[in-house]
């Protein structure tokens, strides 16, 4: 056998190595980009189905998921999504996330009337024990509905009983609740630091150009 063939077969195996490798690689991308793809398209829907919960009591005729505005706070930008009427500024909901959580961060979409009150809150994403933290989930029980109505005009003890505030805790759980009550708290001051920012904005996706800086009520 010559020496030209015998480095032929030599070199066969690494060739249909290198060929099987690059293979695998393009199957493990398109995998990636449709596990990306797929995951964005989830999370799309669950921000539509949060929007149409926190929003059902403020009269709107627009799509809030496309009339926005970033506003920033303490170095993040929060994505503001606005409900109106006839052109006018009815509500705003925006993703809100406490760090205090037992299981870790929990996500809400707080919904906001132009009076500065709550319309409706409902748990986006959390990482609570099921049977007990999980309870602020509007799924589990009706805790979440609690804040209904409510604003930093209305008198509300915004704690736990447990710390001399309105709020029932959960048995054996009180941290979860304790994290949204304060969660929740923190949103309605963040909404009136930026409330004639957001009100006023123009309508469309982005809204201002530039992000706002919030002045939060202490």
């Amino acid at each position: 056998m010559s020496s030209i063939a015998a480095g032929g077969l030599r070199q066969r195996p690494g060739l249909l190595l290198g060929a099987f490798a690059l293979g695998c690689s393009a199957m493990l991308g398109m995998g990636d980009l449709a596990t990306h793809e797929e995951i964005r398209l989830r999370q799309a829907e669950d921000l539509r189905n949060a929007l149409d919960q926190t929003l059902s009591a403020v009269p709107h005729d627009n799509n809030p998921a496309a009339d926005t505005v970033a506003v920033e706070d303490e170095g993040r930008a929060v994505t503001v999504y606005r409900a109106r009427l006839a052109g006018e500024v009815r509500g705003v909901a925006f993703n809100w996330v406490s760090e205090a959580g037992y299981g870790g961060p929990i996500t809400l979409t707080v919904g906001i009337g132009r009076d500065g009150r709550i319309a409706s809150v409902r748990v986006l994403s959390h990482s609570e024990t099921p049977g007990l933290g999980d309870k602020i989930d509007v799924r589990k029980s009706d805790w979440i509905r609690g804040f209904d109505g409510r604003g930093l005009d209305t008198g509300t003890r915004w704690a736990v009983r447990k710390d001399g505030g309105e709020f029932d805790q959960f048995a054996g759980a009180t941290i979860t609740p304790r994290a949204v009550v304060g969660a929740v708290h923190a949103s309605l001051k963040f909404f009136a630091g930026n409330r004639a920012r957001l009100l006023a904005a123009p309508a469309g996706p982005g809204g201002d150009a530039a992000a706002t800086r919030s002045e939060t009520p202490s």
